[in-house]
């Protein structure tokens, strides 16, 4: 074969290779306008473990409220001291 059927070939190729990517495109995006938010994760099914000094605070995330106030940061916990 010549150059140039060669070039045509390679042409032809990568014209159905970019319609077939833009179709896969318009696919994902019609499933992701179809499903507004993902379902939330499920409860573990086992709790945390209690370990002694160590405290679990609030979830702040969706569905949840927010905490009521956040921890002081302490001295020495890479917190800067105020002038």
């Amino acid at each position: 074969m010549t150059r140039r059927a060669y070039l045509v070939v390679f042409i032809v190729m990568l014209a159905v290779a970019a319609a077939a990517g833009a179709a896969y495109y318009r696919h994902r995006v019609n499933a992701a306008a179809d499903c507004a938010m993902p379902a939330p994760p499920e409860k573990p099914a086992t709790p945390p473990p209690a370990l002694p000094g160590f405290r679990t605070e609030p979830a702040c995330g969706p569905g949840a409220p927010a905490p009521a106030t956040t921890p002081a940061a302490a001295p020495g916990n890479g917190a800067k001291k105020k002038k």
